[in-house]
Parts: C-alpha cells; structure tokens; sequence
C-alpha cells in the first residue's frame, strides 16, 4: 500500500478557512455591538436635550424667585414708610 505525503498547503488553508470564520463570527458581533452603542447614544441624546431643556427651565425659575426675594426684602422698608405716611396723614387729618 502506498503512502500519501502530506499536504501543507492544504494544512495551511484549512487554517486560513477557519480563522476566517473566526474573524466573521467576531466582526458580527462587533456589529451587533456597535448598532447597540449607537442606539444608546441616540437614547442618550435625547435624554440629554430633555435634561437641558429642564435646567433652562429651571434656571428662568430661579432668577425669578431671586427677584422675587428682592421684593420681599424691601416689604418691611415700605411698610415702615406706610406707617409713616399713615401718622402724617392722621395730623393732617385733625388739625382745623
């Protein structure tokens, strides 16, 4: 019977076959991952807008309470000058 010499090429590409497969498997899911990552930066984006739109929101709130607070602080000089009022127009009010 005769022997068969064995081939190395043909070792060689049955290698490269499989390394291929390998190489398609993974850049499969490196896709798969990718299209995830993108749509979570999507959600994100979105999430983000949201987020600002509601600190811009907030910030106009805020400067309006702050002028709101300046008001109040003037309330009791302006009712220390109501009382002032008040009493000259009591003396005015009973003079003849």
């Amino acid at each position: 019977m005769a022997r068969l010499i064995p081939n190395p090429l043909g070792d060689m590409l049955g290698k490269a076959d499989t390394t291929l497969e390998n190489v398609d498997e993974v850049l499969e899911r490196v896709e798969t991952t990718l299209t995830t990552v993108s749509s979570t930066l999507g959600t994100v984006e979105g999430t983000l807008a949201d987020a600002t739109e509601v600190l811009t929101d907030v910030k106009g709130l805020l400067v309006e309470l702050r002028d709101e607070i300046e008001l109040l602080k003037q309330v009791p000089a302006i009712a220390k000058q109501v009382d002032e009022i008040h009493a000259i127009v009591k003396k005015l009010a009973k003079k003849p």
